[in-house]
């Protein structure tokens, strides 16, 4: 049976790839000569900045990457690089914010430096989640003890932050429900002609 860390992590993995994947849709539209969706776009940036930037890669960092380490150091290098990853996704969606303000400003360059950079950021964050899925679970689940897993899964499941008052799930679920509102209905659903 698998630690309940393990879904809870792939469970956040799966919001977060569903958000990115709604970005990639919206740049391959424009691209295609769509008008851009400047509300979804900023809500979608949101999120990546509330939720994985600020709640779920901190908590890889401190919880399950520092347990793996004190149990093995077979992992130290791919480590390293998840880690190198996590901080470089902040500046990454900072400059993707400004490459969205000056293209819906009427940059005529932004449009494009701005899809080529979410499509950049996208590629970078789907592979680390598969990394973390394929490469690091495995040796997490080899080495960790039970007692490890369920520390590893109340931080998980913690909603509070206590200096600030924030319940992250509960912002990110807004900003995740404020993304599908925004979205146009994928072909085959919404309202029947």
């Amino acid at each position: 049976m698998k630690p309940e860390a393990i879904q809870i992590i792939r469970d956040e993995h799966l919001a977060i790839s569903a958000v990115l994947y709604s970005l990639r849709y919206l740049v391959k539209d424009m691209r295609k000569g769509a008008a851009p969706n400047f509300p979804l776009l900023r809500a979608i940036l949101d999120y990546i900045v509330s939720y994985p930037d600020r709640w779920h890669h901190p908590k890889e960092d401190k919880y399950l990457f520092a347990a793996v380490k004190k149990r093995t150091h077979d992992a130290d290098g791919l480590i390293g690089r998840l880690e190198r990853e996590h901080e470089m996704g902040y500046p990454m969606v900072e400059d993707l914010k400004r490459q969205l303000i000056a293209f819906q400003d009427g940059d005529p360059a932004a449009g494009e430096a701005f899809f080529d950079a979410a499509e950049r950021y996208a590629e970078l964050e789907w592979q680390h989640l598969r990394t973390e899925e394929e490469v690091f679970m495995p040796i997490a689940e080899r080495v960790l003890s039970p007692e490890e897993w369920a520390g590893i899964a109340a931080a998980f499941r913690e909603n509070d932050n206590p200096l600030f008052g924030i319940k992250p799930k509960d912002e990110a679920e807004t900003l995740y429900r404020r993304i599908l509102a925004l979205a146009p209905a994928p072909i085959g659903f919404g309202k029947a002609d």
